[in-house]
């Protein structure tokens, strides 16, 4: 008995909140001379605090600084001081931020708190983190540059109702299976022992389509028994391989711009079946040095040594002449012969069932073939002709082909590169 009140002594020494209840409790209620004699009933504790379990060393062993942060803000009784805890507050919420959203703001450093060593080593190996997963944008590629503007000039063509361009490599296959389509129809009339056939020398489907009302016209058998007298005893310009070579290079669903022309030049190796293009090798005529002068001052492009303009077909550049054929040494001399009325028919079909078109009429002949044109659903470029007596009268600084461009644009199609290399 001597020995329990003593240990009640040194439970209570030790822990003076528990009070002589405690003793009590821990002595198992037995009589004894210190509480013995009634006592006032101690006020009610709300929950004391077990023994086994002092409150002290729990509260330093359950609630770090760290993992209080983490739940909820830090009392004013907190044991960590204010400036040991705000860099540690500062680690934690750049821990929780997620990265950064991609774009081509970089992560920036200099814009994260520096409130001490472990805010800065947390800054820093997040910064590294976000530098790894989002390296900076470095420049594209020209080709991917020029892939992703193509995709979406595509994409506004096809907005806007246009058909979808071909590459110029896929024009240029069009063009060449065309030829050679053209090259078996020869030889198919010289096994024959007969003059061609003007229907079977239009051989792009597109074209053939559109025009086959006009070959079942009248004027037409006309056309191909004048034609078949001037083979027979007069030369003709351009060869018969060449004579629908524009549409025969340019689909009709692919034609984005018209540059209309009057007859083909009638000079020896001159015509190939384009307005205003020669062959290679051969001398440049005045007009189209004009031309290459205009392109040089509206778009500074470099005058070539040549003046084959097969490039710009192959981007959609109809070269029409009125006049398909012309007899040689003599301009305008099959004017009369009835190409007016098929050529006509060309452009009265591109104007009613395309949009978007740009039209370049250059001179007084031009503009009158051109007044088929619809302008509320095609775009007319008008001036003085190249040649040289009228260049310096309304063609030199007209700027069609950046005025061309421009319009293209617009239309959601692809820009024309003019540059002849």
């Amino acid at each position: 008995m001597k020995r329990s009140k003593l240990a009640q002594r040194a439970i209570g020494d030790f822990f003076p909140s528990a009070g002589g209840a405690k003793r009590a409790k821990g002595d198992d209620a037995q009589p004894t001379k210190e509480n013995s004699a009634p006592q006032p009933a101690p006020a009610p504790a709300p929950s004391p605090p077990r023994p086994a379990s002092p409150p002290g060393p729990v509260r330093r062993r359950s609630r770090s600084p760290v993992l209080r942060l983490q739940t909820r803000p830090p009392q004013p009784g907190s044991q960590s001081p204010p400036q040991q805890q705000q860099p540690q507050k500062q680690q934690l919420q750049q821990q929780q931020q997620p990265a950064p959203p991609a774009g081509p703001a970089p992560w920036d450093e200099a814009s994260q708190p520096s409130g001490g060593a472990a805010a800065a080593g947390s800054s820093g190996g997040t910064t590294a983190a976000a530098a790894a997963a989002q390296p900076a944008a470095a420049p594209k590629p020209s080709g991917l540059d020029a892939l992703m503007s193509s995709a979406r000039r595509q994409a506004g063509a096809a907005k806007a109702g246009h058909p979808v361009a071909l590459a110029p490599r896929e024009m240029a296959a069009v063009a060449e299976r065309n030829r050679a389509a053209v090259r078996e129809a020869l030889a198919e009339s010289a096994r024959e022992g007969r003059a061609p056939r003007l229907a079977d020398l239009l051989v792009e489907p597109s074209w053939k389509e559109v025009l086959a009302p006009e070959f079942a016209k009248p004027y037409m058998p006309q056309l191909q028994a004048f034609l078949e007298r001037e083979w027979a005893s007069k030369t003709v310009y351009p060869a018969q391989e060449s004579i629908f070579r524009a549409f025969n290079s340019v689909p009709f669903d692919q034609v984005r711009v018209v540059v209309l022309g009057q007859d083909p030049y009638f000079n020896p190796g001159e015509a190939m079946g384009l307005s205003f293009s020669v062959p290679p090798g051969v001398r440049v005529p005045s007009s189209l040095r004009n031309i290459y002068k205009e392109l040089q001052t509206d778009l500074g492009c470099r005058v070539p040594g040549h003046g084959n303009l097969e490039k710009w077909c192959r981007q959609g550049v109809l070269l029409l002449n009125a006049s398909l054929t012309v007899r040689a040494g003599e301009a305008n001399s099959h004017a009369k012969a009835g190409w007016a009325g098929l050529t006509a028919a060309a452009v009265a079909a591109l104007s009613k069932r395309r949009g978007g078109v740009v039209f370049l009429l250059w001179g007084k002949f031009a503009h009158d073939r051109g007044q088929v044109v619809d302008t509320t659903r095609h775009h007319v470029l008008k001036s003085a002709h190249p040649s040289g007596l009228s260049a310096s009268r309304g063609f030199f600084g007209c700027r069609h082909f950046s005025q061309a461009n421009a319009l293209l644009a617009k239309e959601g199609l692809p820009p024309i590169d003019w540059q002849i290399e």
